[in-house]
């Protein structure tokens, strides 16, 4: 496999070696075995569908039309708020498929395996945690639209996107750390081995999954509290900063601290006064990404 993959999971010399399970998951996405399991046959039919660039969106539509849930939380994105900002109605899938792009239609397929993925008898323990990872994506993606909107460092839809993927290397962990698909003895991985491990298999797996560059660097550099190296240095500080962002949703008093303190901030040029209007700015985006994604 390529040898950059190596390179972009192997351990920094200094760091201690993580879990035998974090390793053995690394080692499969380096053979690019991507394993979710449990994921509904639609779901996993379209993934592959949509790992081949030239897949038409009428090919993409055959696949979604036979699920009429799936078909209908499409559309319901395609006519959001963040999509269709004209409010002319679509109802003709192809189009919807065309307007949201192959990335974003993987990303509302995620979110729709997550509310039918059975876990056996782990299910009342699984399901809510990853309900939760995918509500903080959510929630990253729409201060991550408003900031790219506010700081014109990337574009906001692909701000967006970024936003709604970069904890996909959270759920990968939490769902396979059940043994498979939710059967057998779970094992518990400490918080600062995921904080530390996720970017990096999320990274990989967006890769795998043909997600655009700037995308896959962004999320491999969403913990860097630095300035971020490399491609798509406007991207990376503007999840940076949705990250950061997230706990003065829930609590405004920690906006002042946040913004000068994370780098990320100075480098798009958003002050305190600016992240609030921002945060007060993300409300209605977020209420309409949850009943577009959730339905």
């Amino acid at each position: 496999m390529a040898v950059v993959q190596v390179l972009e999971l192997e351990m920094p010399p200094a760091a201690p070696a993580p879990p035998r399970f974090v390793q053995d998951l690394t080692v499969e996405l380096l053979a690019g075995d991507v394993r979710l399991p449990s994921f509904p046959d639609i779901v996993v039919r379209l993934q592959r569908v949509l790992d081949d660039p030239a897949t038409s969106p009428a090919q993409i539509a055959y696949i979604i039309g036979a699920d009429a849930a799936l078909a209908a939380r499409i559309l319901r994105l395609a006519n959001s708020a963040f999509m269709n900002p004209s409010g002319k109605v679509v109802t003709d899938l192809n189009f919807a498929i065309t307007r949201l792009g192959h990335q974003l239609v993987r990303c509302t397929a995620v979110a729709f395996a997550l509310q039918q993925m059975k876990f056996g008898g782990r299910s009342s323990e699984l399901r809510p945690k990853l309900q939760a990872i995918w509500r903080v994506g959510m929630l990253v993606a729409a201060i991550a639209y408003i900031v790219a909107r506010e700081s014109r460092a990337a574009r906001p839809e692909e701000a967006m996107l970024t936003g709604l993927m970069h904890n996909i290397g959270r759920l990968y962990i939490t769902v396979n750390s059940t043994g498979g698909g939710g059967e057998g003895e779970r094992t518990e991985i400490p918080t600062e081995v995921m904080d530390e491990w996720h970017p990096r298999m999320a990274a990989s797996i967006l890769k795998q999954w043909k997600f655009p560059a700037p995308i896959v660097t962004a999320v491999g550099n969403q913990t860097t509290m630095e300035r971020a190296p490399g491609i798509a240095i406007g991207l990376s500080n503007v999840l940076i900063a949705a990250i950061a962002l997230v706990p003065s949703v829930f609590k405004r008093a920690l906006v002042d601290e946040i913004a000068t303190t994370v780098p990320a901030f100075q480098d798009l040029g958003l002050t305190a006064d600016d992240c609030r209007r921002i945060l007060t700015a993300s409300a209605q985006p977020i209420r309409a990404l949850q009943a577009a994604l959730q339905g």
